[in-house]
């Protein structure tokens, strides 16, 4: 798919953020896959579909603006801010995040996201 760790990692933001393309995500993981958030977890063969149905139910719309990108080796770690619509139609803006990705074998097999929205008061 990608040559680099990085570059699979871009792929799947690019994959994210493109409503025709979205659903493709999936191709990005592992079959076994681990996904960790604020307040879910998923793993196994459909984990990003569900990963995705569990993002839907909260936000109406979310992007990052990326700050920072350490690589070392096998991990990628993306950092920088949250902004969208929730699920209630409220904007919000400036939430941090950190993204940790760990690829194997060419492909995402866990990525854990840690973001600022509850303690934001955006998501519970």
């Amino acid at each position: 798919m990608t040559d680099t760790p990085r570059a699979l990692v871009e792929e799947f933001f690019e994959r994210m953020a493109d409503d025709e393309r979205r659903h493709t995500v999936g191709d990005c993981f592992a079959e076994n896959a681990v996904i960790t958030l604020p307040g879910a977890r998923f793993e196994g063969p459909d984990t990003a579909d569900e990963m995705l149905e569990w993002l839907a139910s909260r936000y109406e719309r979310a992007a990052k603006e990326y700050a920072d990108w350490i690589e070392a080796g096998a991990v990628v770690v993306s950092q920088g801010t949250l902004f969208g619509v929730d699920a209630d139609g409220e904007r919000f803006d400036d939430v941090r995040y950190v993204d940790v990705y760990r690829i194997e074998d060419g492909e995402i097999a866990r990525l854990d996201i840690y973001n600022d929205l509850a303690a934001e008061g955006i998501v519970e």
